[in-house]
């Protein structure tokens, strides 16, 4: 099968992508609080919550600085934010749905997030139920059941669509996806990617398997905690449902980083994908590696680009750590010594604008009316 594949190996120290970015517009975000009425939260009595952080340019000058996890010290630095502020939006601009990787949250996305608003691009950001750094409570189901997650991008992109100040001000033939590791899986389920976890035990069985066989960093005892509810209505009502198409036909292009448990996806679901595709992984990947995770995607999608950047792990598409994170959080913190964390997400971030620039024929000659 005919496909485009793009292998770049990239030298951080030397490689960069220009992008047309209004440096005077600021990134805005709102918390919008979203309800799925038609299913039941893991907890079995309240629907299921899908807190989307929308960001958007803004022209307000009240900038904070982000910090994620330990306190007032930070974990992260995920970048500059004005809260709740004023949208600056004279015509309506294409939309990217965000998915975050496992136990992960929108907002540690916002290194992309705040490139894509910069070159004239709402996004809206999508924290998975269950699964997402945002609550308080992680639940197995959520770390287990990932069809669940693509349903929840369908539901943001119709409340979206039926928002009474959002409506007007995105451009809904122009919808793109992004997705980080198991938020990659997502959006490779969004575009046609049908599940089969039979596939992925079959896998795991095999000398094949990789990591993504294993339990993560961010719930070491999800087997054990799954046992407890393996056999709940809930999750056999969603199991019923893994082997659904979940594919969002207003979706055009999709950026996978980093993706993972791609082996649970069927080979010919993948194969009739027909909008662009982008994969972008690190050499050093060793909880997704590519083998079996993007190149099997870039492999398989007829329209594909696979990027590859030199010495950068999984982790590195996470936020910029602080200090404090890198002593407390070093799996997740430390790259490899010839790696620039910040640099990886200045390239990867420039090279999805030119990425969905191209996809949506959206080039601007300048953004001084964003």
């Amino acid at each position: 099968m005919h496909y485009l594949k793009n292998l770049i190996l990239i030298s951080i120290s030397i490689f960069s992508i220009f992008s047309f970015a209004d440096e005077k517009v600021n990134v805005g975000i709102k918390a919008k609080k979203i309800v799925d009425k038609h299913r039941v939260a893991w907890d079995g009595i309240r629907k299921r919550p899908i807190l989307t952080h929308i960001f958007y340019p803004t022209l307000d000058k009240q900038v904070e600085a982000l910090k994620l996890g330990g306190g007032d010290i930070g974990l992260f630095n995920a970048g500059n934010v004005v809260w709740n502020a004023k949208p600056v939006i004279s015509k309506p601009k294409p939309l990217i749905i965000m998915s975050h990787g496992t136990g992960g949250s929108s907002l540690q996305m916002l290194w992309i997030a705040s490139k894509l608003v910069k070159n004239g691009y709402i996004v809206a950001g999508v924290n998975h139920h269950g699964n997402t750094a945002v609550e308080s409570k992680k639940y197995a189901e959520g770390f287990k059941l990932w069809w669940e997650r693509t349903q929840d991008l369908k539901v943001v992109l119709t409340k979206l669509e039926n928002d009474m100040y959002w409506r007007r001000h995105i451009a809904f033939d122009q919808v793109g996806v992004v997705g980080f590791s198991l938020g990659g899986y997502t959006a490779l389920s969004a575009l046609g990617g049908i599940t089969d976890k039979a596939l992925f035990s079959k896998f795991c069985k095999s000398k094949e398997r990789d990591f993504t066989c294993e339990p993560q960093i961010e719930f070491a005892e999800i087997n054990k905690e799954y046992e407890k509810v393996k056999n709940s209505p809930i999750v056999k009502k969603s199991i019923s449902k893994q082997h659904d198409s979940f594919k969002i036909s207003q979706i055009k292009a999709g950026l996978l980083i980093a993706p993972a448990v791609v082996r649970s996806i069927r080979e010919d679901s993948i194969k009739t994908i027909n909008v662009p595709v982008k994969v972008v992984v690190g050499t050093e990947d060793k909880i997704a590696p590519s083998k079996n995770n993007a190149k099997r995607v870039a492999s398989l999608v007829a329209d594909s680009k696979y990027m590859e950047i030199n010495n950068a792990g999984h982790y590195t598409f996470l936020s910029k750590c602080t200090k404090y994170g890198k002593n407390v959080l070093p799996i997740l913190c430390n790259d490899n010594g010839e790696i620039n964390r910040s640099q990886v997400h200045e390239d990867v971030s420039n090279s999805a604008v030119k990425f969905f620039d191209q996809a949506f024929a959206y080039n601007k000659p300048s953004q001084s009316d964003s």
